[in-house]
């Protein structure tokens, strides 16, 4: 608990919501296809007003018999005029493709490395915790 510097009495925190989005997009085109993603990213604390921001990391859906790995963070929250927030997501995979071979990932030596870049916002946020938790 914090305490007010000037009067010495205890100042209630108040905590902001821990809460997901998921984002949904398809990735620019590079070597003639492009991939899905969709993902959930990690939870953080905030609301629509304070700038907060979200990690993530994942990978895109096959295609062209590979797949990327992507890792990063989103924007700062922006604000909707209901009250709620989106964030928006900007990057590229990484360059390295991939695809799955017995169970595990292996780099897929006969294809070139390549990226593909991804923009646009996520949903609005889900997860929250019931009142009073």
């Amino acid at each position: 608990m914090k305490v007010d510097k000037e009067s010495a009495t205890p100042v209630q925190e108040v905590r902001k919501p821990a809460h997901a989005h998921a984002y949904h997009a398809v990735t620019s085109v590079t070597l003639e296809h492009s991939h899905v993603i969709e993902l959930f990213v990690y939870p953080a604390n905030g609301d629509a007003y304070d700038g907060h921001t979200h990690n993530y990391q994942g990978h895109t859906q096959m295609a062209a018999g590979h797949f990327h790995r992507l890792i990063g963070t989103t924007g700062p929250a922006i604000a909707l005029p209901d009250g709620s927030h989106v964030h928006e997501m900007y990057d590229m995979v990484k360059d390295e493709p991939f695809s799955f071979q017995g169970g595990y990932y292996s780099t897929e030596m006969l294809i070139q490395r390549h990226v593909h870049a991804f923009t646009g916002p996520t949903g609005k946020g889900i997860g929250y915790a019931p009142a009073g938790w």
